[in-house]
């Protein structure tokens, strides 16, 4: 069950382009990693353009900026596939993204399965 949180500034993407993000990641963590279509979570949060800098300085409201953080259990996942999404996720931004800055960043968390689940059973009892 990968949990993805995608952080952009508000109002870089239209409705449909959030949606066409969620279904174009959808496929690729199930494509590139092997997942269960049906367990992937993704979180859209969008944060205030005065609250994202680069380098202490605001991103400039015609610049584009994304943060993409999975969260998969501990073993789950090798390098390869790792090094495919990262490069699949960043093309897929800068696909829906105008003037995506090089500042964006990628980070697949492998989690302990004894410390994350849903519902009321841990990753670790359900496997």
């Amino acid at each position: 069950m990968p949990f993805v949180n995608v952080k952009i500034i508000e109002n870089q993407l239209k409705e449909n382009e959030k949606l066409e993000l969620i279904k174009k990641l959808t496929d690729l963590i199930v494509e590139v990693m092997n997942r269960e279509k049906d367990l992937t979570v993704i979180v859209i949060d969008e944060i205030k353009p005065t609250s994202w800098a680069v380098g202490g300085k605001p991103v400039h409201s015609n610049e584009s900026v994304s943060f993409v953080n999975i969260k998969v259990s501990k073993g789950t996942t090798n390098p390869d596939e790792i090094a495919v999404m990262q490069k699949k996720t960043k093309q897929l931004m800068g696909s829906l993204l105008k003037n995506h800055i090089e500042e964006n960043y990628f980070i697949i968390d492998e989690i302990n399965s004894t410390g994350w689940g849903f519902g009321d059973i841990t990753m670790a009892n359900r496997n």
